[in-house]
């Protein structure tokens, strides 16, 4: 999960908003998806797998982080807004991820929370297995969002191990510490910047990598 740095809301959400009654049901949602999916990288809000851009087939959905069911005052509110991918949608509960998952359930932490950075929460296993030390948000992970749905275990194991094999490699061809360090820190760099306007689909995990390493040297 990768925290989430939110722009100014879209100008027809404000103008929506301004109207009376306004809904969330009759919001034209264009603008406001395309503004989620530029503030996100075009990765989801939870798995951080790659959001298709398809108009005539979307592969995302609004997530309200507080569900519209219980908090409909928070229905219009951008910063309760997020990008989801559609979380095999149609599929067996068992396999079904993210907001699909979620449902009207609530999550302790948002990927976008200011004053709690989202990132501090998580760690990943070399098995490609996503958890937290905070045990109420580890059991959400789990049950809340099914981010260990095994598909999504194997994603994440993939880029570990592509992430640590090459630290390894090239780390040893690096002679000093701060020549170990000065490489590591471009490498992170390379996983947080966009690339297109889009971030790597589970690139924290590469920086999670990473930072492991570094706090060792």
């Amino acid at each position: 999960m990768k925290a989430i740095i939110k722009n100014n809301e879209p100008i027809s959400l404000t103008q929506h908003r301004a109207n009376k009654p306004s809904f969330y049901e009759n919001l034209p949602k264009d603008d406001t998806r395309n503004s989620l999916l530029t503030e996100q990288g075009h990765i989801c809000c939870y798995c951080m797998r790659r959001i298709p851009e398809s108009r005539k087939a979307p592969g995302s959905k609004i997530e309200h982080f507080l569900c519209q069911d219980n908090h409909s005052q928070e229905e219009l509110n951008y910063g309760n807004m997020l990008l989801a991918c559609l979380g095999n949608e149609g599929s067996p509960k068992r396999l079904q991820t993210c907001d699909t998952k979620k449902r009207n359930q609530n999550l302790t932490h948002s990927p976008y929370n200011p004053p709690r950075n989202i990132e501090d929460l998580i760690k990943y296993k070399p098995n490609g297995e996503i958890y937290s030390t905070d045990q109420i948000f580890n059991t959400e992970l789990e049950e809340v969002l099914n981010l260990n749905v095994k598909h999504l275990i194997d994603d994440r194991r993939v880029i570990y191990e592509e992430v640590q094999n090459r630290i390894r490699l090239e780390g040893k061809k690096q002679g000093s510490t701060a020549l170990k360090k000065k490489f590591l820190k471009a490498e992170k760099t390379k996983l947080l910047n966009l690339n297109d306007g889009k971030h790597l689909p589970f690139c924290m995990v590469g920086v999670y990598v990473i930072n492991k390493k570094l706090s060792k040297i």
